[in-house]
């Protein structure tokens, strides 16, 4: 599994210093130290923007700016105590980032003989509730997790949270690549422009000829060398058409580094690659190295599932593009499987990919490259994106791969066991979400991250 990447996020905190006078000695010190605590506890995952403990609206107005020349992935608010709404409001105009809310509770049980004071002290709930009712008015929706500075487990959960809104706020303003239109006739691959724009994102559609030009403009000594590289990580037999598979794979790296778009999708099916005289394989090599570099690609034009791919990834470390081929009714198991492109950090044992002839889709020039692994047992998720009439959806289920069977598949493929229920049963469900054929497979149950990315981007799920 690939490490995850560091999201940026700002840090809001506030306090209220019209009660200093009537608290304990030491009070704003033990503010600002509950503040610089809670920020330590973010660096841990996350690069943090932080805009020092806001105790007026000036200082808020100097929060804002600060925000505003930062872009981040996502906004944390987490009050020290009870302050004025107007402070984190004002703070949180400069950024359109999504937003957590903190609440952190400095305290463990509140003990006998308790001041007003000594309660003041501890009311971070108070403050997430005055502004959490301002988010509302404003239509700001977020996620809110209690969370004190010494509860690991509730920590796990804060941190997860945040890095499913960061992954929503990541994809704002990004652009997806396309090499090749959706197979003519698969509607259930199909996004529109418009569509895209509602989750913030823009196509970067290639042509024909610049893609054709593209792949033959690479050269044939760095084609050898991509080769040999690939040779000294992976084994097997990539077939006759090694080095064109190359030049594929360093031509749509080339194409990812001047869209620098996050995802994309090609079509090999079709006029770009298989029935292209100049190209004439398939892209599986391609689309492999793409995505272990974190820019995932889908194939058959299928938009929404590279963006799927991309969440999967962001969110646990691996994506891999596939199908629920078929239950096995028998067991409770589903085979998932992909026809030769794969995501390498799914390799059971790690890196242990395997180079193959892809034979089963041969093109004008023969048979391209693609690969082959075991998927690493353990738990996982599948997910599917796809817009719809009442705007996009994000089906889901939890489960586990129990084991890969099928070596003669010559692709990457595995045994799922829903958590949801038989196969046959879990199936059916999965089908009525109204989930596309393809589908991203993520290691880990996604359970805590998927609900606050989903809500981020405003869109709605289906659990499976």
């Amino acid at each position: 599994m690939s490490a995850l990447p560091r999201r940026r996020i700002g840090l809001v905190t506030v306090r209220f210093a019209l009660f200093d006078p009537q608290m304990p000695a030491g009070f704003p010190d033990r503010m600002r130290a509950h503040a610089s605590r809670s920020a330590a506890l973010l660096r841990e995952h996350f690069d943090v923007v932080e805009t020092g403990l806001i105790e007026s609206e000036d200082d808020a107005r100097r929060a804002a700016a600060l925000l505003s020349a930062e872009a981040l992935d996502a906004v944390v608010f987490a009050p020290t105590m009870a302050a004025p709404p107007s402070y984190a409001a004002l703070a949180l105009k400069g950024s359109a980032a999504p937003l957590v809310i903190w609440n952190a509770p400095s305290i463990r049980r509140l003990g006998s003989g308790l001041t007003q004071s000594a309660a003041t002290e501890h009311t971070t709930t108070v403050g997430c509730v005055m502004y959490a009712n301002v988010a509302a008015r404003e239509g700001r929706a977020a996620p809110v997790v209690t969370a004190a500075h010494d509860d690991p487990a509730a920590l796990a959960d804060l941190m997860r949270t945040i890095r499913g809104v960061a992954v929503a706020g990541s994809l704002r303003g990004q652009v997806v690549l396309r090499v090749g239109d959706p197979l003519p006739g698969y509607l259930d691959v199909a996004s529109s422009t418009a569509e895209l724009a509602e989750i913030g994102l823009r196509e970067d559609a290639v042509a024909l000829p610049e893609w054709e030009d593209a792949v033959e403009s690479v050269p044939e000594a760095e084609a050898r060398s991509f080769v040999a590289a690939l040779r000294q990580r992976w084994t097997g037999d990539p077939g006759p058409n090694a080095e064109r598979s190359a030049r594929i794979a360093l031509a749509l790296s080339r194409l990812f580094e001047k869209s620098a778009a996050i995802a994309g999708t090609v079509n090999c099916h079709g006029p770009f690659f298989r029935g292209s005289r100049r190209v004439g394989i398939t892209a599986c090599l391609g689309v492999a190295c793409q995505t272990e570099r974190g820019r995932p690609v889908s194939c058959t034009g299928d938009q929404p599932t590279a963006i799927a791919l991309y969440v999967a990834r962001a969110l646990a470390g691996a994506a891999l593009y596939c199908e629920s081929y078929a239950p096995e009714l028998e067991s409770g198991l589903v085979l998932v499987a992909a026809g030769g492109e794969g995501d390498p950090a799914w390799a059971e044992p790690a890196g242990r990919v395997i180079l193959e002839r892809n034979d089963h889709y041969p093109g004008e020039q023969g048979d391209g490259t693609s690969v082959a692994f075991a998927l690493r047992p353990g738990p996982a998720t599948i997910l599917s994106l796809s817009p719809s009439a009442g705007g996009w959806v994000l089906a889901w289920a939890t489960g586990e791969v129990v084991e890969t069977r099928y070596t003669d598949m010559r692709g990457p493929n595995g045994m799922f066991r829903f958590d949801s229920g038989p196969s046959g049963e879990a199936l059916s469900r999965w089908i009525a979400s109204g989930a596309t054929h393809h589908q991203a497979l993520a290691p880990g149950r996604l359970d805590v991250e998927i609900p606050p990315l989903a809500s981020a981007l405003g869109i709605s799920t289906v659990r499976v």
